[in-house]
C-alpha cells in the first residue's frame, strides 16, 4: 500500500483571490491555487500527462519555464486521495485537511455558484476563460481540490513542534513535508498545548513588542529590521529617503538572498502604535511597480512590517489583494525571538 504523503499548501493564489480562495476554503473546504492562464481541459491534460510535458506547456505560451511553476505540479499531479494537507491561516493559525478525491477541477468544471467572495460579491466566467468580477478585473484562480477537515485554527505556538513551525515560514505556495507527518500527526492526536514554547514566546513578545513602541523610533526600527534579514544571510540595501519621489513608492529595507536565487523581499516598515492604515501596503506596492523593470530578473515579495498592536480592515483587505505580507509589533517580535537575541544591535 502506497505510503500518504503530507503538504504545505497556502490558498493565496494570485490577483483579486483571496477573498474567494479563502471562503472556498472555510465554507466549502475547497483549497485551490492560480496559474488561471491554464486552466482548461486541454491545458490540464497536458499539464498532467508527464513532467517533459508539464514543461512544454510553460515553454510554449509562455516562452520561458518559471521557477514557481512546480507549486502546480504538485497541486495538480503530487496530491493525491488521503494524503494530509496543512494549510497556515491568518492570525498565527493553520488548519489540517485530508484529500477527498483525485479530482482537480479547473475554471471550465468547478461550480462557478461558489465564486462568492467575503463581501458577497461574485464572479463569473468570462468569454477568455478567466473568473472575473463585474467591473472587469480578472481574478487568478485557476484549479480546485476538495478536502475534508480534521483540525481547523490551530494555534502555531501552542501547537506546533518547531520544525512543523519553522517550515510554515517558507513563503511558497506549496511543498511536500512528509517527514514531518510525526508531528503533524501529534498536533491531530494531542489537544493540550506545547505549553513551554508558547508561555514563553507569548510573555516574551509581548514584552519585546511594548518596548519597540515604547522606545524605538523609524530609523531604529528600520535597523532593526536590518539587522534581521541580515541574520538571515541577505544583502541588505537601505534606499536614501531622497532618491524616490512620493508618486513612486517608497520601501525602507531592501533585502536580497543571494543563496536563494537573488529571492528578493522589499519592505515598509512603521513605527506605530495602535493600528497602521492602507498607506504603508499602497506604497511598498508603487515601489514594486516603479522599479519593476529592475527587479524583473528576481522573485520578488512585499513586507509591511510595523510595531503596530493591528492593521485596519482596509489594510488587510489591500494587503490581500496585492499579495502583501502585513507584519505586526508582536509577529515582529516573535520572529525576532525565534532567531535570536545575542547580538542585537539596537
Amino acid at each position: 500500500m502506497k505510503r500518504k504523503k503530507c503538504w504545505l499548501h497556502r490558498c493565496t493564489c494570485g490577483d483579486h483571490a483571496w477573498p474567494f480562495t479563502y471562503e472556498l476554503l472555510v465554507k466549502h473546504n475547497i483549497i485551490s491555487i492560480g496559474w488561471s492562464d491554464f486552466s482548461d481541459e486541454n491545458y490540464q491534460e497536458r499539464l498532467s500527462d508527464s513532467m517533459k510535458s508539464f514543461a512544454d506547456v510553460f515553454q510554449k505560451e509562455w516562452g520561458y519555464q518559471p521557477r514557481n511553476r512546480y507549486n502546480l505540479w504538485r497541486f495538480l499531479n503530487g496530491m493525491k486521495k488521503g494524503d494530509i494537507v496543512v494549510v497556515p491561516m491568518d492570525g498565527g493559525t493553520f488548519s489540517i485537511y485530508k484529500i477527498s478525491d483525485n479530482t482537480v477541477y479547473n475554471n471550465e468544471t468547478f461550480d462557478h455558484n461558489l465564486w462568492i467572495d467575503w463581501n458577497g460579491d461574485r464572479a463569473t466566467l468570462d468569454q477568455n476563460g478567466y473568473p472575473t468580477y463585474s467591473d472587469g478585473r480578472i481574478i487568478d484562480m485557476g484549479f480546485y481540490r476538495k478536502v475534508e477537515p480534521l483540525r481547523l485554527n490551530i494555534s502555531r505556538d501552542e501547537y506546533a513542534a518547531q520544525p512543523l513551525y519553522s517550515r510554515m515560514k517558507i513563503r511558497q505556495t506549496n511543498a511536500d513535508i512528509s517527514d514531518l507527518m510525526e508531528e503533524v500527526c501529534s498536533v491531530l492526536e494531542h489537544q493540550e498545548p506545547i505549553n513551554l514554547k508558547s508561555a514563553f514566546v507569548s510573555s516574551a513578545a509581548e514584552i519585546l513588542s511594548n518596548q519597540m513602541r515604547d522606545l524605538m523610533n523609524d530609523r531604529k526600527i528600520e535597523e532593526l529590521v536590518r539587522w534581521y534579514m541580515e541574520s538571515l544571510g541577505a544583502v541588505v540595501y537601505i534606499p536614501a529617503k531622497n532618491t524616490t519621489k512620493t508618486n513612486e513608492g517608497d520601501a525602507d529595507v531592501v533585502a536580497t538572498f543571494d543563496k536563494l536565487n537573488n529571492h528578493t523581499i522589499l519592505i515598509q516598515v512603521k513605527a506605530h502604535s495602535g493600528f497602521t492604515d492602507s498607506w504603508a501596503v499602497e506604497q511598498i506596492a508603487l515601489y514594486a511597480k516603479t522599479f519593476e523593470d529592475s527587479l524583473e530578473d528576481r522573485s520578488t515579495q512585499l513586507w509591511v512590517i510595523s510595531t503596530c498592536e493591528d492593521f485596519t480592515e482596509e489594510t488587510k483587505r489591500l494587503a490581500s489583494e496585492k499579495g502583501i505580507l502585513l507584519i505586526n509589533g508582536r509577529a515582529f517580535a516573535e520572529m525576532l525571538i525565534d532567531n535570536g537575541l545575542y547580538s542585537l544591535p539596537v
